[in-house]
């Protein structure tokens, strides 16, 4: 019996190993339709140099030639590159600087985190990276804080200070600091209310006012202002926050006195008011008013002074106060000079007559709220008329037409004054829209 059993299962040996060779076969074409290799590319691969202390010490840095990236080819099965990361995360590539050449270029190396994928299955391209040596330079800068976001209502950013110090050290090639143009620590100051301090990642900008590439910041060495390295280029930024006020009401002083017969008879600033942001103190010290501190000389004035006052220099002065967000700096300051004896009332366009008011038509006044009307008195003393003492129309007949008109007020003063110019208005008039009613819609 056990004769027949080894006889059956020593016979027709090549027939059984060409039937097991054929299922491999079959095994391998099912599998590589199901899951064929195929080739990819992963582009802007980012360079890691290592070992750069070994050019460091014959005083020299290296500077990238191109943007210090490369483009992977990876031939592999479609089940393993679907697992890699699009943007090539999973590939690392180094240039080792101990490996340099005489002409200044380092052979890379790839590596996946994908232990599927093996350096055999990598085409890297370009295949070194090249570099140029140049001298190490070193240089300080000032670093700036810059904010994003609005803070809470009714609070500004008053102060903020780089805790490590408002200046740092940034080393690298020649060519990269020449380009560098400013330092700033970004700070988000979205809802804040009270005092904080925030992380900030310092941004170098070069003078085209463009961020530097990773290539150049990879060049860099970043300390502050004792030396220590700033590890991922971070900071911590001090932000002071102050309450704002609105409507504080402007003041402007005047020197010296009018030309005989004249006095200054009203002063008026545009804005009327200001909004500041400050330390309590600070506001509190304001009073409730804010006055400008230059003064408007009315020496000889025989008739009104215009003059603008930028109060940036002003502000500087004041460290713990500031114009709010978007605050405009310049003041428009008006001093009205009359002759003795004249006064300027103003009339609410309410208490002015309108004469043959047209129909079907939108009438705008510009002034809108009160015409001004400078008046002299006869006798050379002071004027005692008041605004009821008027009597005031305006003819608007010529608003049948629609335009801009200016048109003439006529004033009727009690006896012993006198108007001491013309008075007019700008009336704008344009035709009223038609109704339209639900007949005429449908």
């Amino acid at each position: 019996m056990k004769n027949n059993i080894k006889r059956r299962l020593g016979s027709n040996l090549g027939l059984k190993a060409l039937a097991l060779l054929v299922s491999f076969l079959i095994w391998m074409v099912v599998t590589n339709s199901n899951n064929p290799s195929r080739t990819i590319l992963f582009n802007n691969v980012p360079i890691t140099i290592v070992n750069q202390d070994s050019i460091a010490d014959i005083g020299k840095v290296v500077e990238l030639a191109g943007k210090g990236t490369v483009t992977l080819k990876v031939t592999e099965r479609r089940t393993v590159l679907d697992r890699l990361a699009k943007n090539g995360s999973d590939f690392y590539v180094e240039a080792d600087m101990e490996n340099i050449n005489d002409m200044n270029t380092v052979p890379l190396t790839v590596t996946c985190s994908n232990q599927s994928v093996t350096w055999d299955e990598i085409n890297i391209s370009p295949a070194s990276l090249k570099v140029t040596l140049e001298d190490k330079v070193e240089q300080a800068f000032v670093i700036s804080p810059s904010t994003s976001g609005s803070p809470a209502s009714g609070f500004e950013v008053g102060r903020m200070e780089v805790k490590e110090g408002k200046n740092i050290y940034i080393a690298g090639p020649k060519s990269v600091m020449q380009i560098i143009n400013q330092v700033v620590a970004p700070v988000n100051v979205a809802g804040l209310s009270s005092d904080t301090t925030v992380p900030s990642t310092l941004k170098i900008i070069d003078k085209n006012g463009e961020e530097l590439s990773d290539s150049k910041m990879s060049t860099l060495e970043i300390k502050d202002s004792e030396g220590m390295v700033l590890n991922e280029r971070a900071v911590q930024v001090a932000v002071t926050m102050w309450k704002q006020q609105t409507d504080i009401p402007i003041f402007v002083e005047t020197t010296g006195t009018p030309a005989f017969g004249y006095r200054v008879a009203n002063i008026s600033t545009i804005p009327v008011t200001i909004s500041l942001a400050g330390t309590d103190e600070a506001l509190a010290a304001l009073d409730g008013k804010f006055v400008l501190n230059e003064k408007v000389s009315v020496a000889g004035a025989s008739q009104n002074i215009t003059q603008d006052i930028d109060i940036t220099s002003m502000m500087a002065e004041l460290p713990n106060l500031k114009l709010i967000t978007d605050g405009d700096p310049n003041i428009s300051v008006e001093i009205q000079i009359e002759k003795t004896g004249d006064v300027t009332l103003s009339l609410p366009i309410s208490n002015i007559e309108l004469l043959n008011k047209p129909q079907g038509m939108d009438l705008v006044f510009t002034p809108a709220d009160k015409i001004s009307i400078g008046i002299h008195s006869q006798s050379g003393d002071s004027a005692s008329i008041a605004a009821a003492d008027i009597k005031a129309s305006i003819d608007l007949a010529a608003c049948q037409e629609e335009g801009n008109h200016e048109l003439p007020v006529t004033v009727v003063l009690p006896d012993g004054y006198e108007l001491v110019s013309d008075v007019t208005i700008v009336v704008n008039s344009k035709k009223q829209a038609e109704e339209v009613t639900d007949t005429e819609t449908e």
